[in-house]
This record gives C-alpha cells, sequence and structure tokens, in this order.
C-alpha cells in the first residue's frame, strides 16, 4: 500500500480512546512515512466531545516533544479538526503552531436563537433537528449544512474538508432525504465548484465505516465522480478515535479510488502536501 499516513485522528484531549504518543507508536508500527492528531476545535455550546481551551494549549505542547522525540522514526504533525462555528483561520493556525486544519461541520444554527442542531450524534436528535429548523423540511436543513460547508472554505480556508456528505451517516435507504434528487445533487455541485475554487483537499474518510454507521467513505461513490471530473485534490484519512483504525479500510479506499480512475493523493511530507501515486 502506497498511501502510508494518516491526518484525523482524535486523543484523549478530545474523544479519542487513545493518548497521541499510542498513535505514534501504531502508526510506527504500521511503517507510516507520516501521522497527525487533529483533536476536536473547542465548541462552547458542546463540550462533551471537544478539547478544552487548556487542553489545546496542552495538546499542541505534548506533540511538539513528541515529534522531537520520534523525529528519527516518523514525521508527526500538529493538527486540528476545526468546527465551522468555531471560526479558525489561517492567523489562529499559525498562532497555535498548527501544521494543518481539517475543517468540518458538525451543527447548523437555529435561524432565530443560539440553538446548534448536531448533524452526526444520533438518529433521533438529527431527526429533531430537521423538524425544528425547517418544519420537517429536509431539503431546507440539509442545504444549510453544505451553505455552512460552503462559507467555512471560504472564509476561514481549511488545508483540508472533512467528511464532506455527513448528514448521509444516518440516511441508510433514503430514511431522511434522497441522495439522487435534483435539489441535493445541484448542491452537491454548488459546494464542489467551490472547493475547486478554492484548491481545497477533500479526504476520503472511513471512520463512517468503522464505526457501523455506512458501509462506503465520506464521501459517496457519486460525489467522488465528481471529484475526479474536476480534478479536485483529495487525501485519505480514518477519522481515527483508537489507534488501531489509523489506517481502517485504506486499502479497499485505494482500489475504490483506482476503479472510479484516480491515480494519485495528498500525503503530507517534509511539510507540505504533494501527491503520490496510488
Amino acid at each position: 500500500m502506497n498511501f502510508l499516513s494518516n491526518l484525523h485522528a482524535h486523543t484523549k484531549y478530545c474523544d479519542g480512546k487513545n493518548t497521541a504518543e499510542e498513535y505514534i507508536i501504531e502508526a510506527i508500527k504500521q511503517g507510516f512515512k507520516s501521522v497527525g492528531l487533529s483533536g476536536h476545535s473547542y465548541m462552547y455550546f458542546d463540550e462533551a466531545a471537544c478539547m478544552t481551551q487548556l487542553g489545546t494549549l496542552e495538546y499542541v505542547s505534548e506533540l511538539k516533544q513528541l515529534k522531537e522525540k520520534y523525529k528519527d522514526k516518523i514525521q508527526v504533525y500538529i493538527g486540528i479538526e476545526a468546527d465551522y462555528y468555531s471560526g479558525y483561520n489561517k492567523l489562529l493556525d499559525k498562532n497555535f503552531g498548527f501544521d494543518y486544519r481539517i475543517g468540518s461541520v458538525h451543527y447548523v444554527k437555529n435561524k432565530k436563537d443560539e440553538i446548534y442542531y448536531c448533524v452526526d450524534n444520533t438518529p433521533e436528535l438529527f431527526e429533531a433537528a430537521i423538524s425544528e429548523y425547517s418544519n420537517n423540511d429536509e431539503s431546507e436543513f440539509i442545504k444549510a449544512y453544505y451553505d455552512n460547508v460552503i462559507n467555512m472554505i471560504i472564509t476561514q480556508k481549511p488545508d483540508i474538508l472533512g467528511h464532506l456528505d455527513l448528514p448521509k451517516k444516518f440516511n441508510k435507504n433514503s430514511k431522511f432525504f434522497d441522495e439522487t434528487s435534483k435539489w441535493y445533487t445541484e448542491k452537491i455541485d454548488e459546494v464542489l465548484n467551490v472547493i475547486k475554487d478554492n484548491n481545497t483537499i477533500v479526504e476520503l474518510n472511513t471512520g463512517g465505516i468503522s464505526r457501523g454507521y455506512i458501509s462506503e467513505p465520506y464521501p459517496s461513490i457519486d460525489i467522488l465522480k465528481k471529484i475526479k471530473n474536476l480534478n479536485i485534490p483529495i487525501t485519505i484519512s480514518s477519522d481515527a478515535h483508537e489507534s488501531k483504525n489509523l489506517s481502517f479500510y485504506f486499502k479497499e479506499t485505494i482500489d475504490l479510488l483506482k476503479k472510479i480512475g484516480f491515480s494519485e493523493c495528498k500525503i503530507f511530507i517534509d511539510g507540505e502536501f504533494i501527491n503520490i501515486t496510488l
């Protein structure tokens, strides 16, 4: 397998089960060329799964030490998965000392007040969000999610876009919306054009598979075909919450990419994103 890296993994500083060092040791064991950790950014309205403000500083400090400790064995990078509503940008990245940022949308804010609906918590909360936000108009809620993705890419400039089509997490058998409907495919096209214009890297995220929610990576095969046609750069990640899942479903994902027609993807080496052959 040529792709020997992962930039999306969560430690005990947020909702992960392993320490940063345990991830690094696992990456070395698997022969990785590089590994990055990406704790969830602090969110004042939903603190359960994210790093605290103090924890963020401790996280960066520890990773700087680990980067030095293991420099002769593997390249270690300091990242963050910054939610749209946390407002991260290039200046904050520099001030914190992040090597890269994954930009993700996990919430949609109520149109009238300070209520934030989580897109990927439980099917029940997802259904309630659709009901409360848009009076059961699923298209309005899903479009609001993708509007956040668009605004995040334009205003916050993440290096990588995390789990692009996250709303499909609980959508098995089109339970909540039809992913082939015109309104949905047109919205996806709008998002992809913004991604293309901003040269944002799209991750193929296998985390939904490892946690048993979906049977294919984010984004879907139909979206991947459009990404290929637009020549949008991609990378592969496992969104690991346990070190054992560091390279979960990577081989199958590479096989899928080759089948669609991809011949290369991005990997982070020597402090920059470069293309490697799949």
